[in-house]
């Protein structure tokens, strides 16, 4: 619940702090003194849009925090761990700053954060609801959740969203697949003749590679031949005057004084290295000499597949090395083609099973709907009937009529209706005509729904306008009794509703000088019937007035 509010600045509030109770706090105060303000400060707060006439004139920004208890807002508390926003108490600071220049600066426990955020998390801990929710009210949208959420839906609702984004994902998969089956006979001729051909030429890995080798050396092989057997002839084969025998004698006149010197035998095992090196060399050079020969008709085979693989490349804008690699490519996008027809089978399947899914869970969801409109409808007409309109009747309409198949919210519409008068047939609250018995439906509709809220604060701003007498005595009682399991904030003019409050916050205008100051203070019992009495008075309070008010206090 909502436990501290801190205002500074905004508007005619100079400086502002609240500590609040649970149950149902009033607040009153004469018009102009400023008791909206309250609730834009809260509004601010929670990520409304703010502009820089907010500021308190004089001063270059208006600071706003609020502060919550979260032991009974386990959906809040999850939000700030997924954040890593969490304090190590069992509380949230919102704070605000807005700033002259129009900028403004958001915070969560310290650290700063967005407003898409912070309305996310304001979602979870606050519902406001205005005397300007009609519009709001009179969408099928605002109408279809007030049902889910009276009636629990959450988990549903979710299933079958989730269920009609996977369908039309996987729907817009086969759609694409079959507009590209149109021109796949084609695509798999055209493959098949070149792979074709490519397989003609029994392609190999790396073959350019090796043939590019193989050239340079039947190209150059004469070459290589006189250059080996001059290569052997300086390591071994010259008689006397060969590598080899002249790093003998070197290694042999070291071991006659190894002994001499310790550092000689170091030499010593760098020569016998040496002439392994030269021995293994040599044998590796006649091994060559055994495999190179000078053989044209070879040489011509090899430049004429050079030239084949060139021509073919060009043909295919590859480049030689990478034929064999662009066959297995064609080989593959063919096996993928053959393979649609499976893959098309598979996805409809697939479809198929997910719509089976859908309209089951959705149709556990219109049946649940069902249920739990009637019970709704009974309820808000209860309300309704209270509230001085005893032939008014609500009633929720289902409809199919141009409702996807497949639809995100569900197999139906739906559309709250109401009727006030006998034989007055039943229309959109919309259509209501008088601006009374909408302030009175649209007080049942939040009452009703609003005890199934998990949100444990509620602020009513003025809903209770164009109700008086009896009516109005009624509304603050359903006010109170909500107050007994939610934190209730209610702007009021009604001291009927007034009375009824287990708090009561004044809201007053004081001038000094040349300037305005808005300060709010909650009343004591005395100050109490002072108040009432002020709104059920005229300019004089009268003892007649005073008693009354006490009177009604006593009723509660």
């Amino acid at each position: 619940m909502l436990t501290e509010i801190d205002i500074h600045h905004l508007a005619t509030i100079h400086e502002l702090h609240l500590t609040l109770l649970s149950g149902t706090t009033v607040i009153t105060g004469e018009t102009g003194a400023g008791k909206s303000i309250l609730i834009d400060a809260i509004e601010l707060a929670l990520g409304s849009r703010a502009t820089a006439d907010m500021i308190r004139q004089g001063h270059d920004k208006a600071d706003i925090s609020l502060s919550f208890d979260l032991r009974h807002l386990p959906d809040a508390k999850l939000w700030l761990q997924n954040y890593d926003l969490q304090s190590e108490a069992n509380e949230c600071i919102i704070r605000r700053t807005i700033y002259k220049d129009g900028r403004s600066r958001s915070y969560i426990n310290g650290s700063p954060t967005t407003l898409q955020l912070l309305r996310e998390l304001s979602d979870l801990m606050m519902n406001i609801h205005g005397q300007h929710e009609h519009q709001a009210l009179f969408k099928q949208d605002t109408q279809r959740s007030m049902l889910d959420k009276y009636a629990g839906h959450s988990e549903l609702t979710g299933k079958v969203f989730s269920l009609s984004e996977s369908w039309h994902t996987l729907s817009q998969e086969i759609t694409g697949l079959r507009q590209s089956n149109t021109d796949r006979d084609a695509r798999i001729d055209f493959l098949k003749f070149q792979l074709q051909e490519l397989e003609d030429l029994q392609l190999k890995p790396d073959e350019f590679h090796a043939l590019d080798l193989e050239h340079k050396q039947l190209a150059n092989a004469g070459e290589l031949i006189q250059n080996i057997h001059q290569s052997l002839g300086i390591l071994a084969d010259e008689e006397n005057n060969n590598a080899l025998n002249l790093i003998n004698q070197a290694l042999h006149a070291l071991e006659n004084v190894q002994n001499v010197d310790p550092k000689i035998q170091g030499w010593v095992e760098n020569l016998k290295t040496a002439i392994i090196h030269v021995s293994d060399t040599e044998n590796d050079l006649r091994h060559y000499l055994e495999n190179v020969e000078v053989d044209p008709e070879r040489l011509q085979y090899v430049e004429e597949r050079i030239g084949i693989l060139f021509d073919i490349a060009r043909k295919h804008k590859v480049v030689p090395e990478e034929l064999y690699d662009f066959q297995q490519k064609i080989a593959a996008e063919l096996a993928d083609l053959g393979s649609r027809d499976e893959r098309l089978a598979e996805l409809e399947k697939k479809l198929a099973d997910i719509e089976k899914n859908y309209l089951t869970t959705a149709t556990q969801l219109s049946k649940s709907r069902e249920k739990s409109a009637k019970k709704l409808m009974q309820e808000i007409t209860q309300i309704i009937h209270a509230l001085s309109l005893p032939h008014g009747k609500f009633h929720i309409h289902f409809s199919t009529d141009d409702v996807a198949r497949i639809s995100p919210n569900g197999l139906e519409k739906i559309m709250f209706q109401i009727t006030t008068n006998v034989g007055q047939p039943l229309q959109p609250l919309a259509k209501v005509a008088s601006g009374g018995e909408l302030s009175r439906i649209s007080l049942a509709i939040h009452m009703a729904t609003a005890e199934q809220h998990t949100i444990p604060t509620l602020i009513f701003d003025e809903v209770d306008v164009g109700i008086s007498g009896g009516t109005a005595e009624i509304v603050g009682k359903l006010l109170r009794r909500l107050g007994e399991t939610h934190q209730l904030f209610c702007i009021t003019h009604s001291p009927q509703v007034a009375a009824q409050g287990q708090q009561h916050l004044l809201v007053e205008k004081r001038h000094e000088k040349e300037a305005t100051f808005t300060q709010a203070r909650f009343l004591d019992a005395k100050e109490k019937v002072k108040e009432l009495a002020r709104m059920l008075g005229g300019v004089e309070i009268t003892k007649k007035t005073l008693a009354h008010a006490q009177e009604m206090l006593e009723k509660v």
